[in-house]
């Protein structure tokens, strides 16, 4: 997982005191951010991907359609993943492509907690009951790492804020970049 912790980075005391911490702690602050909104981000993803399966069962079920074989599942999956758009907003540049080996092995266990894997594929033979409950559940994570990303975004923000109001004061400079 991210050198820091997330519940620690959402506190109130992260932001201290920005403007008195040397440069590096900032930046070190700034990276610890990004590691975490890159975990964060990962696992919304994985969320939102078995949303799109469960929902996508629900409405084959809503139309009357006879059960799929994990073939015919397979064959739908890149209608079904690939139909949602990017949400509305600025994107932000990924510091880090994927979260390290084993955040992302913590970070599916929380998943697989909810849906595991292996049960995907027998999708059609949930009852209706186990299938909203899954996807109340689902639901209910992708909420709360939403809300977990977009205050760790605020956060960010203001770290990147001292961090250009430094340089246009001339607190820092490009050399310290360098350095």
């Amino acid at each position: 997982m991210a050198q820091c912790d997330l519940a620690e980075v959402l506190a109130p005391a992260y932001l201290e005191d920005l403007e008195g911490l040397p440069l590096p702690e900032l930046r070190s602050k700034r990276a610890a951010c990004a590691e975490l909104e890159t975990e964060l981000s990962y696992l919304r993803r994985l969320v939102q991907a078995r949303i799109d399966l469960v929902m996508d069962e629900s409405e084959r079920r809503q139309l009357g359609q006879a059960g799929s074989s994990r073939d015919e599942l397979v064959e739908r999956l890149p209608r079904i993943l690939g139909e949602h758009d990017r949400s509305a907003g600025p994107g932000r540049l990924p510091a880090f492509l994927a979260p390290a080996e084993q955040a992302q092995l913590d970070l599916a266990a929380r998943v697989e907690a909810l849906l595991p894997s292996d049960r995907l594929a027998s999708l059609p033979s949930l009852p209706a009951k186990a299938l909203d409950e899954v996807l109340e559940a689902l639901t209910q994570l992708e909420r709360q790492v939403s809300t977990e990303r977009r205050s760790l975004h605020d956060i960010l923000d203001r770290i990147q804020e001292e961090l250009v109001r430094r340089y246009r004061s001339g607190e820092a400079t490009v050399d310290t970049l360098l350095g």
